[in-house]
């Protein structure tokens, strides 16, 4: 444990006192913002191995991301309904953390003109077998030339190893006012902030930051955004990936073992509806 007196916060740069240690990482958590950062962040690459999208046998991911993903389509749309209403018909669309093309492909279906950017390169080449322009990479990889009409980063902010890098250069990448999409945990809310250490969505080194809605908006305004639009918008999951989740929360056999009884058969297919209102959506346009 590093429990270091002189580390800050990497968005405010006020002074960070330590939280807690999971999975052999330090998290800290700023005084002023609130925001909690793993430190040091480890490189994310080794992580997203074909095993994170099928199989998670390491404890983190998914079973079957594709089959886990099917019940997230609705938000998925609602996301998209929000986004067309801002932006020009057939706008160019650019999804960081793409994995593989789940949410790109029903954003075509929508009329935008897609692409993704997708740190792995299993997820990225399975995302191409489907036809999709999704490149390996990060967003720091694609070339300035490049402009955007729309940029979503869903579920992914947490995971980067520098935030406000991948918001600057996501700004650089936008056309004027071109609106950046995100969805992320929210570390402020009620149900967070009642679980305290206990929070199901604290996973390093998967998750490294863990932003309150305060900490995120005073990141996109100081980037060059405006903050048009704040809510939760609730997701569905599969019995299999709640009770994965809940193994990997809470370590009992139990879950495990009702993961893998889900995962085939009829019940494979059944979802769930789950909104602790710990998630936040956010849109911004350039400035």
């Amino acid at each position: 444990m590093s429990e270091n007196s002189d580390i800050t916060c990497p968005l405010c740069a006020a002074s960070a006192h330590f939280f807690m240690r999971k999975n052999n990482c330090d998290i800290y958590a700023c005084s002023a913002c609130r925001l909690a950062f793993v430190y040091p962040a480890p490189d994310p690459v080794g992580l997203y191995t074909q095993d994170y999208f099928t199989g998670a046998v390491r404890g983190f991911g998914y079973v079957n991301y594709d089959s886990d993903k099917e019940p997230m389509a609705p938000a998925f749309r609602k996301y998209l309904r929000l986004i067309e209403a801002l932006v020009p018909k057939r706008a160019a669309l650019l999804d960081v953390g793409a994995a593989t093309g789940f949410f790109i492909s029903i954003a075509r279906q929508f009329g935008f003109e897609v692409r993704g950017v997708e740190i792995s390169a299993y997820a990225a080449h399975q995302a191409r077998q489907k036809g999709l322009a999704v490149t390996t990479g990060t967003i720091a990889d694609l070339p300035l030339s490049e402009r955007f009409d729309v940029i979503t980063m869903l579920d992914v902010l947490e995971h980067v190893r520098d935030p406000r890098q991948d918001v600057l250069r996501a700004r650089d990448l936008l056309q004027e006012r071109g609106v950046l999409v995100i969805n992320t945990p929210d570390a402020g809310s009620l149900y967070a902030r009642l679980m305290g250490r206990r929070w199901h969505l604290i996973v390093p080194p998967e998750h490294l930051h863990y932003f309150t809605r305060v900490a995120l908006c005073a990141l996109l305004e100081d980037a060059g955004f405006e903050v048009l639009h704040v809510s939760t918008i609730g997701k569905w999951f599969t019995l299999q990936y709640i009770f994965k989740t809940l193994h990997v929360w809470q370590g009992i056999a139990l879950w495990k073992g009702l993961s893998q009884l889900c995962s085939t058969g009829p019940v494979s297919h059944l979802a769930l509806p789950i909104n602790l209102h710990d998630n936040m959506f956010v849109i911004a346009r350039k400035r």
